[in-house]
């Protein structure tokens, strides 16, 4: 299974590099991470607290090319429990 990594970057530039990522079975997978916070933040965290206003995930492929970007206020709730993977991340 690909391994994708969610970097945390504000518009100034990188906040937290991702140096774990998650394993996904494709970038749309990847993508539904990214949109359920990537277990770094909830939703009512990215969109409620004004210091995240500019957050935004970046997400690279294994060979760390960016994807694509999800901004912390477009964050969704989780359908289910867990939210995609239910796996809990740590930042470090």
């Amino acid at each position: 299974m690909p391994r994708f990594y969610f970097d945390v970057r504000t518009p100034s530039g990188v906040v937290c590099l991702d140096h774990e990522g998650l394993d996904c079975a494709d970038a749309s997978a990847a993508l539904a991470e990214a949109r359920h916070g990537a277990h770094f933040v909830t939703p009512e965290e990215g969109a409620g607290n004004p210091l995240f206003s500019g957050y935004r995930f970046s997400v690279a492929d294994e060979a760390h090319h960016v994807l694509f970007t999800v901004p912390f206020t477009d964050l969704e709730a989780d359908e289910a429990a867990g939210g995609p993977s239910g796996r809990a991340r740590h930042l470090s």
